[in-house]
This record gives C-alpha cells, sequence and structure tokens, in this order.
C-alpha cells in the first residue's frame, strides 16, 4: 500500500511537471508513459485516466488552502489580520507548488462533468472566507463595503496569478510580497478610526 501510494505521488509529480511545460492538452499519455516508466494499463491503474490525473493535480492544494481557510477563520478573529494571514498563506503556498498551481490555472477548464463541479465549489468555498473576512471588517466599521462582489475576484487574482513570477529564493519572501499587496489593497478600503485625534 505504502509503494502503491508513492508511485501514484511520482507519477502526480512528473505529470504536473509535463503539465506545466507543456499543457494538459500538449502532453500525451504516451509521453506519461515513457516520463514514469509505466505502461499504460499500469499508468491507468494509478490515475484511472488523464483528466483523473488532471483534477487530482489542480484539485490538490486548492483543498490544502480550503482546510487552511477554515482554520485560520476559526483562530484568527480580527478581520484585518485574518485577511492578511489568508494573504500570506496562499503566497507561500504558491511558492512551494508552483508547478500545481501553474496546472491549476492554465488547464482547469479541462475539466468536465463532476470533477469540473468539485473544482469549481473548492473555488467558491475558498472565495467565500475572504469574503467573509471583508464582511466582518465591514460590520465592525474597519473597512468600506465592496462596490461590488466581483471586486473581491479581482483582489484574489492579484494573488492567484503570482504563479507565474513568484519564486521561493527571490529577495522579497512570499509572506513580505502577500504583506505588500495586502497594504495597498486594506488602504483603499480602510475606514479612518474616528477616536484618533486630528491635529
Amino acid at each position: 500500500m505504502v509503494r502503491e501510494s508513492s508511485q501514484k505521488a511520482r507519477i502526480l509529480r512528473v505529470a504536473a511537471e509535463l503539465f506545466a511545460e507543456h499543457g494538459y492538452h500538449g502532453t500525451g499519455v504516451a509521453q506519461l508513459e515513457a516520463a514514469v516508466g509505466l505502461q499504460r494499463g499500469a499508468l491507468y491503474h494509478h490515475i484511472g485516466n488523464k483528466e483523473a490525473l488532471l483534477f487530482e493535480i489542480s484539485t490538490a492544494q486548492l483543498r490544502v488552502m480550503v482546510d487552511a481557510a477554515h482554520d485560520i477563520e476559526t483562530r484568527v478573529a480580527d478581520p484585518e489580520e485574518r485577511f492578511r494571514e489568508l494573504a500570506r498563506t496562499l503566497m507561500e503556498n504558491v511558492a512551494d507548488h508552483v508547478l500545481e498551481w501553474t496546472v491549476h490555472y492554465r488547464d482547469f477548464t479541462a475539466l468536465t462533468g463532476p470533477r469540473r463541479e468539485t473544482m469549481l465549489d473548492l473555488r467558491k468555498q475558498y472565495e467565500q472566507v475572504w469574503g467573509r473576512a471583508l464582511d466582518a471588517g465591514v460590520a465592525e466599521g474597519k473597512f468600506r463595503k465592496l462596490p461590488d462582489p466581483v471586486v473581491l475576484k479581482g483582489i484574489l487574482g492579484m494573488f492567484n496569478y503570482s504563479y507565474v513570477w513568484l519564486k521561493r529564493e527571490a529577495a522579497l519572501p512570499p509572506r513580505a510580497v502577500a504583506d505588500v499587496f495586502c497594504d495597498t489593497f486594506l488602504a483603499g478600503i480602510r475606514r479612518p478610526d474616528p477616536h484618533e485625534s486630528e491635529e
């Protein structure tokens, strides 16, 4: 069982590399067979089929982030700090799993049927946690209400697109990048503290 799990993990890792480099549609099953050293029957024994492989790769870190987001939501009461922690955790994860996020964002549209629905539901769950952090800030009088829900998608896009350029070894670490993004965005929606003395 352990050996089978490690074999599947190896297949997922190799497939993520191939999909990230060549794209899902640009990677043939024969390519996968050659890269992992398995015949088609053995390969499908571990993964089911090519779309099932894409589904596992493109949702693996999304599931991790949904779980992490729910944990942050439970632990961090302050809306701004919760928003920042969501951002830091996402940027750390993207930096550590660039291949998986590359596959997700480039090829998730190739998923069909229940797999596509599951992936979209995971994305919705994740987005809702961010939305609730902002709503909590509005309710507490700390944030201005966003003019339209689509703005949240734009904010998340700012973070999500980082898979293209984010590097773990860069001078500015992922958590610091997250804080810069948060400083920029939150400055635009933060309400002035009415208790601060005016000069």
